[in-house]
C-alpha cells in the first residue's frame, strides 16, 4: 500500500521549526535583557537600545532617565540627539539628489558653492562624503565652537583659514566641516532650507514620526531625553549645525531607517551600494569609510556602522549586511555608557554565546 504525504502530515514538523526559532528569539531577548539590566545597575547605561535580526525586533527597551535633574523617565518616544549618526541622513540626501541627475559626486563643492576659498576649490562632493578632503575640523578650533552655532559662522570660519590638512584624495581624515558643506549643497540644489529637505525627502516618506533636524525655531521637542555628563551634570545640546549633526531621533526611527535601507526603499540598490563601498585613495589604497557609514568588510562578514557623540549624547546603529543583525543604540549620560561592551555582549548573544551576569 503506497500512502500519500499530504500537507497536514507536515505540520508537526512546521510547528517544531517555528517553536525552535521562537524560543531561539526568546532566550536572546532574555540575555540581552540580563546585559542592559546589569550595565544600567552599574551606571554605564542610561538610554534606548534595538536590537533586530531579518527584519523582526529581538529585543527592544529605554531604560532610565530622560532628565536628570526631574527625574523624569524616558519613553520608548523619547527622542535623543543623534550627533554624528546624522551624517547618514546627510550622505542619503545628497544620493538622493545624484539620483535625479541633479548633481554629480565628482563635481567640485565650489560649483555649488562658489564663495568656497582658493585653496578648498579642488574639493569634490566626493571628497566631502568619505572625508577625504583635506578640511580642516572645525571641532578643532575650540573658539568657534560656542552655543548657538551656526553654518554661516563655520563657512566664514573656513574661508579665514589659509590651507587644507592635505591634498584631497590623499588620505582619510574625518571632519565635521565636510558633512557641513553637504548640508549647504543640499539647501542650494533643492531651492530648499536643510531641514524642510530632510522632512520632505525622508522622513515623512518613511513615517519617521518622531524625527527632525534641530533649527533655531524648533520648539519644544516632545519627551526629548536632555543631555547629561556622566555624573549626571547637565550637558545638553546646544549648537545649531547641520549636515554633521543636528537630528534628533528614536530607536524605533532609526530601526524604520534600518529596514528601508534593506529594502532599496529610497534609492536604487545599485546608487545605495556606493555608499557601502569602500573609496580609493591616491595612492590605490582604500580607506574604511563610504557615504555616511564606517565599513568592516573581509571574506566572512560585512558590518556597515556609526558612532555619535556630543556634549550629554552618545550614539551607534550597528548594521551587519551578511547577518542581518542590527543594533541601535543612544543614550543621554555621556560617557557612562560603556558602548563596545555592551555591543560586543549584544553581538556574542545573537551569534549564540551566553552571557555570564
Amino acid at each position: 500500500m503506497i500512502f500519500k504525504q499530504t500537507k497536514y502530515a507536515l505540520l508537526p514538523s512546521l510547528l517544531l521549526i517555528v517553536c525552535f526559532f521562537s524560543c531561539q528569539q526568546q532566550d536572546k531577548h532574555r540575555q540581552i535583557d540580563a546585559v542592559i539590566k546589569d550595565f544600567h545597575t552599574q551606571g554605564a547605561f542610561n538610554g534606548a537600545i534595538l536590537v533586530a535580526q531579518n527584519g523582526t525586533v529581538v529585543y527592544d527597551t529605554v531604560i532610565g532617565l530622560a532628565d536628570f535633574t526631574t527625574k523624569k523617565d524616558l519613553q520608548p518616544d523619547s527622542p535623543f540627539y543623534l550627533a554624528s549618526l546624522s551624517k547618514q541622513f546627510t550622505a542619503m540626501g545628497i544620493m538622493l539628489l545624484a539620483q535625479k541627475q541633479l548633481l554629480n559626486y565628482d563635481d567640485p563643492v565650489s560649483k555649488y558653492l562658489p564663495e568656497l576659498p582658493e585653496y578648498a576649490k579642488s574639493i569634490t562632493i566626493r571628497n566631502l562624503l568619505n572625508h577625504t578632503s583635506g578640511l580642516k575640523d572645525y571641532f578643532e578650533s575650540p573658539s568657534l565652537i560656542k552655543p548657538g552655532l551656526t553654518n554661516q559662522q563655520v563657512f566664514h570660519w573656513l574661508q579665514n583659514e589659509k590651507k587644507l590638512n592635505f591634498a584631497p584624495g590623499e588620505k582619510y581624515e574625518y571632519s565635521n566641516t565636510g558633512y557641513l558643506l553637504l548640508s549647504l549643497i543640499i539647501e542650494k540644489v533643492s531651492s530648499k532650507p536643510f531641514a524642510l529637505f530632510m522632512k520632505e525627502s525622508i522622513f515623512d516618506p518613511l513615517k519617521m514620526e518622531h524625527t527632525q533636524v534641530f533649527e533655531a525655531n524648533t520648539t519644544a521637542i516632545k519627551n526629548r531625553a536632555a543631555g547629561f555628563d556622566k555624573n549626571s551634570k547637565p550637558d545638553d545640546y546646544n549648537i545649531l549645525t547641520t549636515g554633521d549633526g543636528g537630528i534628533f531621533a528614536t530607536t524605533h526611527d532609526l530601526f524604520i531607517w534600518d529596514q528601508a535601507l534593506s529594502s532599496n526603499r529610497l534609492l536604487k540598490d545599485t546608487v545605495l551600494e556606493e555608499a557601502f563601498t569602500k573609496p580609493r585613495l591616491n595612492n590605490g589604497t582604500y580607506s574604511d569609510y563610504g557615504f555616511g557609514w564606517n565599513i568592516i568588510e573581509d571574506d566572512t562578514k560585512k558590518v556597515v556602522f556609526h558612532t555619535g557623540g556630543l556634549n550629554g549624547y552618545r550614539t551607534m546603529i550597528w548594521r551587519d549586511l551578511d547577518k542581518k543583525i542590527t543594533i541601535i543604540l543612544l543614550t543621554n549620560n555621556g560617557d557612562a555608557l560603556q558602548m563596545w561592551p555592551v555591543t560586543n555582549a549584544v553581538l556574542a548573544i545573537m551569534g549564540g554565546k551566553k552571557y555570564v551576569e
